[in-house]
């Protein structure tokens, strides 16, 4: 959370931070700090145990003022940018404002910036600052903005469920499409066509501008032997098919810009028995998670109750290969148990092998074990959650039918 910027800066001593961009649109962190969206991005500047400075632009300046997470709120124009773009040109004005307001505010300490630049660009940017005997420092991940950003406020949590519940309205109807497929002549029909995984995904994507969300990173909808690789989006031309395992991964961002992220696996008509198994491994697997989540448990710990359930089923786990008894895995779980969500769909915390660090209340996580075996398919269950002190709560209560009938 944002009250926790100061101790991380005090951990690291860091005497100010600036986070700066041209928009706040891909770049998570400005967008954290201002509170929402800013089309023409701005430069936050934070000194230690100070209240923060937000420098935009005239246009922006009003809706930085409706959005109210920094109170003190200046545009570009009363710093003076238009008269150092004259004395140094467009680019080197924001190097020589920015060293204004260090000056301004007494900064002679270590400076750590943030930002989405190119790398080149970056790096040049330092260098001058430097030049200007600025001194800029590095920070290493997670940053003193990711770690405060790992737990959620109650204005967070709400954003975040705000998503899920749509997200969930739209995987409800998908769901009814495929449970209401016509068949004709051995073929299952959508509308007076074949249904296909381009058909569904063009269904689910007029469902999502319906819930006003977007998919920047695209929708996995795999069926069959496609399904058995986790991030395999799925081929628009196959046909959904009876008896066929489908995955189905929905990873919607909201106009707020949080995210959610669940997965449910269905069968049209009836599973068989090793689909069964399949699905009530897993599906154990997370519950049995879901169960063991709860502050103070490691990333690593949850990751271990998965592959416990999973491989007690007669399935390998990644957990092979972190023990040295393989070099590769064929087949089974052979991913992460979960990662964050928030402003991004993939952030802090992780919970794998690697997670030694205890879990936080306010923590947002995903909770996804799958099993997939080659050639066939696979199956994997994933809830996006909220870490509380009795254990976890569901930021999207989505239904769990395994057999579309």
């Amino acid at each position: 959370m944002l009250d926790q910027i100061d101790q991380e800066m005090e951990k690291r001593n860091i005497q100010a931070i600036i986070i700066l961009g041209d928009t706040t649109l891909g770049d998570p962190n400005l967008t954290y700090v201002v509170g929402g969206s800013l089309a023409g991005g701005g430069l936050y500047f934070k000194r230690i145990r100070q209240e923060p400075l937000l420098v935009t632009s005239i246009l922006d300046a009003p809706t930085a003022q409706k959005l109210s997470t920094v109170k003190r709120i200046e545009t570009f124009t009363e710093w003076g940018l238009e008269r150092l773009a004259q004395q140094y040109g467009r680019y080197e004005a924001k190097l020589h404002l920015l060293t204004e307001i260090l000056r301004k505010e007494g900064v002679d300490g270590k400076i750590v910036l943030y930002g989405r630049n190119d790398l080149g660009h970056g790096t040049y940017f330092v260098d001058m600052l430097r030049n200007l005997g600025v001194n800029v420092t590095g920070d290493n991940s997670p940053s003193v903005v990711d770690t405060a950003r790992e737990t959620k406020d109650q204005k967070e949590l709400e954003k975040l469920r705000d998503v899920g519940r749509r997200t969930g309205r739209v995987i409800e109807a998908i769901v009814d499409v495929l449970s209401s497929l016509k068949r004709k002549r051995g073929h299952l029909v959508l509308g007076k066509k074949r249904a296909t995984i381009g058909a569904v995904k063009a269904l689910i994507s007029s469902n999502l501008a319906a819930e006003g969300l977007i998919a920047p990173e695209g929708t996995i909808f795999a069926i069959g032997a496609s399904s058995a690789d986790p991030h395999n989006a799925g081929a628009p031309s196959d046909a959904i098919k009876e008896g066929k395992l489908i995955v189905f991964d929905i990873f919607p961002q909201a106009e707020s810009s949080y995210w959610c992220d669940i997965t449910r696996t269905y069968i049209i008509g009836k599973a068989s028995k090793k689909d069964k198994q399949l699905y009530e491994t897993v599906h154990e697997a997370q519950k049995t998670c879901l169960d063991f989540i709860r502050p103070g448990v490691s990333g690593e710990e949850a990751m271990r109750k998965a592959c416990d359930v999973i491989e007690r089923h007669g399935y390998h786990t990644i957990r092979e290969i972190y023990e040295g008894k393989a070099e590769k895995l064929d087949s089974g779980f052979n991913h992460i148990l979960g990662h964050g969500v928030g402003l991004m769909i993939h952030e802090l915390p992780i919970l794998g092998f690697l997670s030694k660090d205890p879990l936080r209340l306010g923590q947002v996580v995903t909770v996804e074990p799958g099993v997939y075996l080659p050639g066939y398919g696979g199956v994997r269950i994933e809830d996006t959650i909220a870490i509380t002190p009795r254990g976890v709560n569901y930021l999207a209560r989505v239904g769990r039918e395994f057999e579309l009938t």
